[in-house]
């Protein structure tokens, strides 16, 4: 995909508008879903990936191909995110139900265990909304993103250790917070 990606970027840079758009449909999704994570409500991250678009935009022509199109997007999705959250004084809590399935349970069948589920859910998403900026961003590229760790440092602008460190820390918070769901 990064050479066809390539190509609409050299195109686009040659003055064919059209090449952007497809660039723009091919990652729209994907960057609202990452603002979406990152910001945990609706607005903001239309807002935001709108934002990172016209920001990719203006400033394509800076892009030098060292990375792929969609890291380099990746990077300026996230680092406009995070500093949405720096500005922001206070938190809000929407739910994770389309980025974290936690097993389905019939309601008729295990009323019990169904309301098990939902308190996990729920009890996931504030821990991980609890994060700081930078934590809650490593653990959202890599355990909701997939993304490896050498892309991550990549989006982010810093090193693969910082990225391990922020991943850790991130995972002992909400392995502290969660306490009560794990076994022994």
């Amino acid at each position: 995909m990064k050479d066809e990606d390539s190509l609409l970027v050299g195109r686009f840079k040659k003055g064919e508008e059209k090449a952007f758009d497809e660039l723009m449909n091919k990652y729209k999704k994907r960057i609202y879903y990452l603002a979406y994570s990152l910001t945990s409500n609706h607005a903001d991250a239309l807002d935001l990936s709108q934002e990172a678009f016209i920001k990719a935009y203006r400033s394509i022509h800076r892009f030098r191909g060292r990375s792929s199109f969609y890291t380099w997007l990746y990077r300026i999705t996230v680092n406009l995110c995070l500093n949405h959250l720096k500005k922001e004084a206070k938190k809000k809590e929407v739910s994770f139900d389309e980025r974290i399935e936690v097993a389905q349970v019939d309601w008729w069948s295990n009323p019990k265990k169904a309301l098990k589920n939902k308190e996990l859910q729920e009890d996931l998403t504030r821990a991980i909304d609890s994060l700081p900026p930078q934590q809650k961003a490593v653990f959202t590229l890599r355990h909701l993103e997939g993304l490896s760790h050498k892309e991550i440092a990549s989006i982010l602008g810093c090193s693969i250790g910082n990225i391990k460190a922020n991943l850790f820390q991130a995972l002992q918070k909400l392995r502290e917070r969660l306490k009560g769901y794990v076994e022994g």
